[in-house]
């Protein structure tokens, strides 16, 4: 791995003082992030010095070449007595989830509403999924990301299809989620150190009430796979003008959510929004996973990660 600081004294290779990091990204925090230590000391002279200032920027770079990450310095601390400076970056994803704008957006497809956000956030757009659905609303004080993905959101009413956000190259891409999958397999003969699943209906949804914009009732959607074995648990969605409400309610019907944990030797192409697939005989880990968060951890020349599969497809969705 190589780490690259440009500062204002120019681009810096600072791989070798560097004593461990942690590349990682999670659906829900979004911008992917760096966290890293920094050899550093006052008084021996045999330490080369470097400055890392906040807003510097910091590239990763795999072993072949292949740049995995490309972001901005938010975070640094270090102390007198201490021999490494702690330093965190994000992703330019960071400056959509962190900048708020309103505008109103009228026919306008997911895919034109986000080069427009993006345009004016000053993030650089890049390749965006293409839904052809042309949809209105009104963005009040709304962060950057999450109007990008409401719109995305009420394609996915349409289409059924799940999407998310990704830097890559210093370039927002929104991408289908289910087209990028891992060719590794992760089996617990080769590459899996340690697993555990989990099963929860902390977050179901099994009914829908209906109503229009005064909130009268119009109809019910249910679930009655779920409703009768674990009890009724609802959620309300309001009609829009020109807008299926069964298909918003179908989208808001959540069931059993199944998630494993794994640690395994690492593989930089295992990130957040792709798919694996997993042969894990002991928990029943077998089959075709998504991965919803992914910590990789480079030090002593190891390089291990851990990973948080769902059992379900998803998108981050936004109402």
């Amino acid at each position: 791995m190589k780490v690259i600081l440009t500062s204002q004294s120019g681009e810096q290779d600072i791989t070798q003082l560097v004593t461990s990091m942690t590349w990682s990204g999670d659906i829900n925090q979004v911008a992917r992030k760096l966290e890293f230590g920094v050899v550093v000391s006052p008084t021996d002279p045999y330490i080369q010095r470097v400055y890392i200032g906040l807003g510097n920027k910091i590239r990763l770079h795999s072993d072949n070449g292949q740049e995995l990450f490309k972001g901005t310095v938010f975070f640094k601390e270090k102390s007198y007595h201490g021999n490494e400076m702690k330093v965190t970056a994000y992703d330019n994803l960071v400056y959509l989830t962190k900048s708020k704008m309103s505008k109103s957006f009228k026919q306008a497809t997911p895919e034109a509403i986000t080069q427009q956000v993006c345009a004016e956030l000053g993030v650089t757009s890049g390749s965006l999924a293409a839904t052809g659905i042309a949809i209105d609303y009104i963005a009040s004080a709304m962060t950057g990301y999450d109007i990008i993905m409401s719109a995305y959101t009420r394609a996915a009413w349409q289409n059924g299809k799940a999407y998310f956000a990704i830097m890559q190259q210093g370039k927002l891409n929104v991408m289908e989620k289910g087209q990028n999958i891992v060719s590794a397999v992760l089996d617990s003969t080769i590459n899996i150190s340690d697993s555990s699943y989990s099963e929860t209906i902390e977050s179901m949804v099994n009914q829908i009430q209906i109503v229009d914009e005064n909130g009268n009732t119009l109809q019910y959607h249910f679930d009655d796979s779920l409703r009768k074995p674990y009890g009724m648990i609802q959620d309300v969605v309001q009609k829009e003008k020109d807008k299926d409400p069964v298909a918003a309610a179908k989208n808001l019907i959540k069931g059993v959510e199944r998630k494993a944990s794994l640690q395994c030797l690492g593989d930089v192409a295992c990130i957040t929004g792709y798919g694996v697939k997993v042969k894990e005989a002991y928990t029943g880990l077998t089959g075709l996973f998504w991965i919803d968060s992914d910590s990789h951890t480079f030090q002593d020349g190891q390089h291990t990660m851990q990973l948080t599969l769902n059992f379900v497809n998803t998108m981050d969705a936004k109402e």
